[in-house]
C-alpha cells in the first residue's frame, strides 16, 4: 500500500484520536511494519483500499515502531492525521508523511539524515517583461522548512526520487502552490507551476486536477503554465508530447526550461512546441561571450517561428538584462528583477 493509494469511499469511525497510514517502497517491509502495527493498534479499513490505525498517541506509536525497525528508519513512512478530520482531506495529509527517520529526529531518539522538511513555504518570484519592465507573471517556488533551515529544492527532488515519491510530491507542490495564491494580486498574470515526468512521463491525471482546482479558485486554464522542468528524463519523447498536446485542450500553457543547454534541450522543444522556452542561467551569466550569444539567437529566432514567448533565467545584472534584450528575449527572471516573495499584496502584473 502506497502512502496516497487512498480510495475515493468515505471514511467510518475509528475510535481514537489519531489515525496513521504506513507505507514503504518495499512491499516486505511494509508487510511486516502493518504485522506489527496491528499488534500495536485496533486496525480500522477507512477507505477502502488503504488500512488506517486509530491510535490515541501519535508519538507513543511512532517510538514504539522506531524501536521494532531501528534499521530501516529511512524506509518506513507514517502519515498521521486527526481521526474526524474531513474526508476530502484524507489525501493531502497521507502524501505529507514522513520517514522514521524524521520521526526519531523529532523525538530525539536518532539524528536525521533526511532532507525532509518540517513545512514546505511557497514563495513567488515575478516574470518580468524586459521592454516594459511590469511582471507578467510569476514563478511558484517551493522550499522546505526543516530543523537546521531551508531545503531547496533541489534536495527536495533528489529525496522524492529516492523515496519512489516523485509522483507524489510533484501534485502536492502544485496544489500547495495553488493555495497560496491570491487572485486579487495575480489579476490576469500568468503562474507558472513546475512539471515533473516521473518515470519519464507526465502524470495527466494529476494535471488535470490541477487545472480542477486552478479554475475553482477563480483562475484562468489560460493563466496556467506548466513548465517542464530541467531534471526531467522522458524514456519516450514523443509519448510525453502527446501526453501535452492532451492537457492542452484545457486551454493552459507549456513552457520548457533550461533551454540551450545542450541537443537534449532543443528536442524537447521542436516535440513539446511550447508556448514559452526559459533560456538556461548559465548562458545569461555568459551573455557577452560571442558562443553564448549565437546560442540565445538561435534559441531566440526558434522559439519565435513556433509563435513561443523566451524568458531569460539567472538574471543578476543590468548589463545581463540589455544583452538579452538587445538579442530579442521577451522576458526575464532572476534577483536582478526581483527576488522571490510571499508578500504580494501590491504586485504589478499586466
Amino acid at each position: 500500500m502506497a502512502l496516497a493509494s487512498l480510495s475515493s469511499r468515505s471514511p467510518v469511525s475509528i475510535g481514537a484520536d489519531m489515525a496513521v497510514l504506513i507505507g514503504s517502497t518495499d512491499p516486505k517491509l511494509q508487510a511486516e511494519a502493518e504485522e506489527f502495527a496491528a499488534s500495536y493498534a485496533d486496525v480500522v479499513d477507512i477507505r477502502g483500499n488503504s488500512t488506517w490505525l486509530g491510535v490515541r498517541d501519535a508519538d507513543e506509536f511512532a517510538t514504539a515502531i522506531i524501536r521494532a525497525f531501528p534499521d530501516r528508519l529511512r524506509d518506513i513512512r507514517l502519515a498521521f492525521a486527526p481521526a474526524d478530520l474531513d474526508p476530502a482531506e484524507w489525501n493531502r495529509y497521507a502524501l505529507l508523511g514522513t520517514t522514521l527517520s524524521r520521526h526519531a529526529a523529532r523525538l530525539g531518539l536518532a539524528n536525521d539524515p533526511d532532507v525532509e522538511p518540517d513545512r514546505y513555504e511557497i514563495r513567488f518570484q515575478p516574470i518580468v517583461s524586459l521592454r516594459r519592465r511590469a511582471a507578467v507573471g510569476f514563478e511558484a517556488l517551493v522550499r522546505g522548512i526543516g530543523p537546521h533551515g531551508v531545503i531547496d529544492a533541489e534536495q527536495l527532488i533528489a529525496n522524492a526520487n529516492k523515496t519512489g515519491r516523485l509522483g507524489a510530491y510533484d501534485q502536492l507542490m502544485r496544489s500547495l502552490s495553488l493555495r497560496a495564491v491570491e487572485v486579487a494580486w495575480l489579476g490576469e498574470g500568468l503562474l507558472f507551476l513546475n512539471l515533473s515526468a516521473p518515470g519519464g512521463q507526465f502524470d495527466t491525471e494529476a494535471i488535470h486536477s490541477c487545472i480542477d482546482q486552478a479554475e475553482a479558485m477563480g483562475l484562468s486554464a489560460d493563466q496556467i503554465v506548466l513548465e517542464a522542468v530541467e531534471w526531467n528524463r522522458y524514456n519516450n519523447i514523443s509519448a510525453a508530447a502527446r501526453q501535452l498536446r492532451e492537457v492542452r485542450t484545457r486551454g493552459v500553457r507549456i513552457a520548457v526550461d533550461d533551454v540551450g543547454d545542450g541537443f537534449a534541450g532543443l528536442t524537447v522543444v521542436a516535440e513539446f512546441a511550447p508556448d514559452i522556452v526559459k533560456i538556461n542561467g548559465r548562458l545569461t551569466r555568459t551573455i557577452e561571450e560571442n558562443a553564448s550569444a549565437a546560442v540565445v539567437t538561435a534559441v531566440v529566432d526558434m522559439a519565435h517561428r513556433m509563435g513561443a514567448w523566451v524568458v531569460g533565467e539567472s538574471i543578476e545584472s543590468w548589463n545581463e538584462l540589455r544583452s538579452l534584450r538587445n538579442l530579442g528575449v521577451d522576458w526575464g527572471q532572476g534577483h536582478f528583477l526581483g527576488e522571490p516573495t510571499r508578500a504580494l499584496a501590491g504586485a504589478n502584473v499586466h
